[in-house]
């Protein structure tokens, strides 16, 4: 199977342009055969938008909007893996998510990210309280978001779960105050015993440097791919029946 990952400057938004940007890349990699796409974390409303705008309003998902990029996983067959900021009214909580999209179109499910609770650029957010695997193209997939990846509890739990791969939507480049992410995203890979593919974004916000954030795919503890840079959609080759990534370098199409 072919993955795509949509390494993209979408951090400030607004929600217009990212959809658009989203709706360019995504076509892209399937047009290239991908068979999962996955996106940044908050890619659909942009990662700083609440601190743009602290009225702006987080939505119910899946929202009209998304329409276009659910017709594209019907169009192509495609799995896509959304960051997204959604709002859930039977709790009155606002959650920072990955939308899991079927080759229908159809939600499989959505993962709420587990770490932080009304924190700095996600003061907006909850805390998600339960593991996510969800079973994608035949592989039982653990869906987690940017700093999930860190703790040990919420990989190992979703590795408990029966997760045979794991994706992580994120926005996290190596910085002073954060720290450099990739030390415990190979110690997850190793210490899960699974391929660990993370989705990044770039660009230059004020509140933090994306540029130089990487998006990687890392084999049972070892580092396969790993790319930082321009907006692009990156895709490899993994085979799904070996578990195993197969590809030696990204197939990277830039953005323009």
């Amino acid at each position: 199977m072919k993955i795509a990952l949509c390494h993209l400057e979408l951090s400030c938004g607004p929600q217009e342009r990212n959809l658009q940007l989203l709706e360019q890349a995504v076509s892209i990699a399937a047009e290239q055969g991908a068979d999962w796409v996955l996106t940044p974390e908050a890619a659909v409303q942009g990662y700083y938008f609440y601190r743009i705008d602290e009225n702006a309003v987080v939505a119910p998902q899946p929202s009209p909007e998304l329409e276009p990029l659910r017709k594209l996983c019907c169009e192509y067959g495609i799995t896509l893996f959304l960051g997204c900021g959604e709002y859930d009214a039977a709790c009155d909580k606002s959650f920072n998510s990955c939308l899991v999209f079927g080759p229908d179109g159809e939600l499989i499910g959505r993962h709420r990210k587990l770490f932080g609770e009304c924190m700095a650029s996600e003061a907006w957010a909850r805390k998600g309280d339960s593991f996510t695997v969800l079973p994608c193209s035949g592989l039982q997939t653990g869906v987690l978001v940017c700093a999930d990846l860190w703790f040990p509890e919420y990989y190992e739990g979703t590795k408990a779960q029966g997760a045979e791969i794991i994706v992580d939507v994120a926005a996290w480049p190596p910085t002073q105050v954060c720290g450099n992410p990739l030390p415990a995203w190979l110690h997850a890979s190793k210490v899960t015993d699974v391929t660990i593919i993370v989705c990044n974004q770039t660009g230059s916000p004020q509140w933090m440097d994306m540029n130089v954030g990487q998006s990687v795919v890392i084999d049972r503890g070892e580092l396969k791919l790993a790319y930082s840079g321009e907006p692009a959609v990156l895709l490899f080759d993994y085979d799904a029946e070996a578990k195993r990534v197969q590809s030696i370098a990204y197939d990277v199409h830039y953005i323009k």
